[in-house]
């Protein structure tokens, strides 16, 4: 993070190290060589084809949730359906009743133009981070379903890796009833060890980390009571990933 950007972190620093009686330590941390590298060998001889099958199989079995395959091609008439289906709560027979909002991300929007969802009952929104905070987070929490894009898919835990930005704010896959995530097959990365190593290099060559990284693994659930899971507890009920094959 540029210099710039932090405000008295000598003078905070200098406090902390007053506090704990010691002078402040300004040499930085030798990372140490581990003698087993296990976190980086599973899944490590898996091609992205077997890397998407795994994911696939995860999320529909351990999160009980959606995931769809499609193409760059055949991306808005597969949203069109997901997004359709939540906002009738599964029930075809009805016209469309609710509210989409999307990310304004512009690696989704090159591939898609979410207006082309819009029906008469059925609203599209996206994210306007120009709007301000109140309008974006109104549109947010009354929407059925929001769609991000996301940076990586864990294929180990079904989990989605976001980075909050002023074009994706956090609302969008956080207050809707349903989270809809799009993730190129390319960017599915066997775990958490893969995620964490961009976010180190990014950091190592001093760009600007973001203000928040969501680790999303299907929709919202508690079992820390009696060990019974439940689902959409605090944020999203419903979750779908639809995976581009040909990105």
């Amino acid at each position: 993070m540029s210099e710039q950007r932090i405000f008295n972190r000598d003078s905070f620093l200098d406090n902390i190290a007053k506090q704990l009686g010691r002078e402040r330590i300004t040499a930085p941390v030798a990372r140490p060589n581990l003698k087993y590298n296990c976190h980086k060998e599973v899944f490590a001889n898996k091609s992205p084809d077997e890397l998407k099958d795994i994911l696939v199989e995860y999320t529909e079995t351990t999160l009980a949730s959606q995931a769809i395959v499609t193409t760059k091609d055949k991306l808005t008439e597969t949203l069109r359906n997901v997004c359709f289906h939540y906002c009738t709560n599964g029930d075809e027979s009805i016209n469309p009743i609710g509210e989409t909002i999307f990310t304004a991300d512009n690696r989704l929007l090159d591939i898609i133009n979410p207006k082309d969802l819009t029906e008469k009952q059925h609203g599209v929104y996206i994210w306007d981070h120009s709007a301000g905070y109140e309008t974006n987070i109104a549109v947010a929490e009354r929407a059925k379903v929001g769609v991000v894009f996301a940076e990586q898919a864990l294929a180990e835990s079904g989990t989605m890796v976001l980075y909050s930005q002023a074009a994706q704010g956090r609302a969008v896959s956080l207050l809707p009833e349903a989270s809809v995530f799009i993730v190129p097959k390319s960017n599915i990365v066997p775990r958490l060890t893969q995620a964490t190593e961009l976010l180190h290099q990014k950091a190592q060559n001093g760009e600007r980390i973001p203000s928040c990284v969501n680790f999303i693994s299907g929709p919202s659930s508690t079992a820390d009571i009696e060990l019974i899971k439940v689902v959409g507890v605090h944020g999203p009920v419903f979750a779908t990933y639809i995976i581009i094959d040909d990105m």
